[in-house]
């Protein structure tokens, strides 16, 4: 396993979602161009043309992939400069094992973020990082460091100083198909996202010089919300290895059999830059879910053309540009199809326990993750179910500050985890839910 250095630039650093031109062309060409090779990055300083060559060459695996096991580590690199990481914190990407939702062995990437603080005797305890949507293709990978995942900068933590200081060390997965270029990323498919998270942290714990013991929080939100919980599900089957002692979700993705059953309808336009993608990747994943089945011909068009071409923000900027309209973009009948449907109820967290402490938070001001269909998953899916689990309501608190204004909480919670304390539920009270204002 190599390990190099690659600086990423400072001060060019844009408010939004949206890629700068340039660095979105370079970084095209560049993962488009990687050849299949096993050979090792170069060393480089700067931005110059070898440093953006190692970059792109750390996302090409070697070919064939050699066999190993979930979570092996393949390769990893030092990252130096990288913005809003506090003095004395190290940061490496990181290329490993996972498996897809049939089982095929594939490579993924990430990045690990290290505390400055020294390392318990045990080592660093570990957050498993679940990020929410950055895109559908693999320039749209968190761990390549630009602004693709909104905001200023990368896509990093929310609060991320907070958690360092805390004594965590973050292990952040891109999701298949986000950094090594293998088709379109399985979005909203919770089986796939959680292999990612959970095999992320695996590779974590074998970055040489790195002490981490084997517990594991493991956190996300949005569509990493829905991430972590599948994660959590999975955990003691898929990696009995890992000791994972808590789950936080915030505004997570809940509740897909209905939103599902909404994408032909008026009521499903708001989430067009949300259910075209997931459709378009469940068809590309599923095999028994033929694109013709859930888009008419103009929706597969557009779906083939746009989804894969930038990140989140390009899919809801054409959606605008081209007038799309749910019943012009999916098949009459396709919310409620058996097989659709069946896909979309799987993919609903919530339908096996989760065996470790839960904390939900959710704003009650988000406008992308209704509260309601939090409301619901609590209510009717994981406490009935005898999920032990804090469900918080953050009052005035919208779908990108919720992870903001939680931030205290939710490391006060991680931290009386570590610490053994019982873990406090809700479950039970009116509507299985407390409310809180930062």
């Amino acid at each position: 396993m190599t390990r190099t250095h690659v600086r990423v630039p400072t001060g060019t650093r844009t408010r939004g979602r949206r890629w700068a031109a340039a660095t979105a062309a370079v970084l095209a060409v560049g993962l488009a161009a990687c050849t299949s090779s096993g050979a090792s990055p170069t060393t480089t300083t700067g931005i110059s043309a070898a440093a953006s060559s190692a970059i792109h060459a750390f996302y090409s695996p070697p070919s064939p992939l050699p066999a190993a096991a979930p979570g092996s580590l393949i390769r990893s690199v030092v990252v130096t400069g990288v913005p809003e990481v506090s003095a004395g914190a190290r940061v490496w990407r990181i290329l490993y094992h996972s498996t897809t939702i049939y089982g095929a062995d594939v490579a993924e990437s990430g990045y690990v973020i290290a505390p400055s603080v020294p390392a318990p005797a045990g080592g660093y305890p570990v957050i498993a990082w679940a990020h929410g949507t950055s895109g559908f293709a693999a320039p749209c990978a968190p761990s390549l460091f630009t602004d693709s995942g909104g905001g200023a900068g990368p896509y990093l933590l929310p609060s991320l100083a907070l958690y360092l200081a805390a004594g965590y060390v973050v292990s952040a997965a891109d999701y298949q198909g986000l950094g090594v270029a293998d088709g379109v990323h399985p979005y909203l498919l919770g089986s796939s996202e959680g292999r990612s998270v959970l095999d992320a942290t695996r590779a974590t714990r074998q970055i040489a010089g790195l002490r981490t013991a084997d517990t594991v929080v493991i956190y996300g939100h949005s569509e990493g919300g829905h991430a972590a919980l599948f994660a959590a599900e999975m955990a003691p089957t898929y990696a009995p290895d890992l000791h994972v002692i808590g789950v936080v979700a915030a505004a997570p993705a809940t509740g897909l059999s209905t939103l599902v059953a909404t994408i032909g309808t008026p009521l499903g336009a708001q989430f067009l830059p949300y259910s075209i993608p997931t459709a378009y990747s469940w068809t590309k994943t599923y095999t028994d879910l033929p694109a013709s089945t859930v888009f008419t011909p103009a929706g597969e068009a557009f779906a083939s053309t746009e989804v894969t071409r930038g990140c989140s923000d390009r899919v809801a900027e054409a959606i605008v540009t081209h007038h799309v309209t749910p019943g012009g973009v999916f098949a009459a009948g396709a919310g409620s199809d058996p097989t659709v449907q069946a896909h979309a109820r799987a993919n609903d967290p919530g339908n096996v326990r989760t065996t470790v402490p839960m904390l939900v938070v959710q704003g009650t001001a988000d406008g992308t993750v209704p509260p309601p269909l939090t409301d619901t998953y609590v209510t009717t899916k994981a406490c009935p179910i005898g999920d032990t689990l804090q469900y918080l309501h953050v009052t005035g608190a919208t779908h990108g500050t919720v992870v903001i204004e939680a931030a205290p909480t939710i490391v006060a919670w991680m931290n009386a985890r570590l610490a053994g304390s019982p873990a406090p539920s809700t479950c039970g009270r009116p509507g299985d839910v407390a409310t809180f204002t930062p």
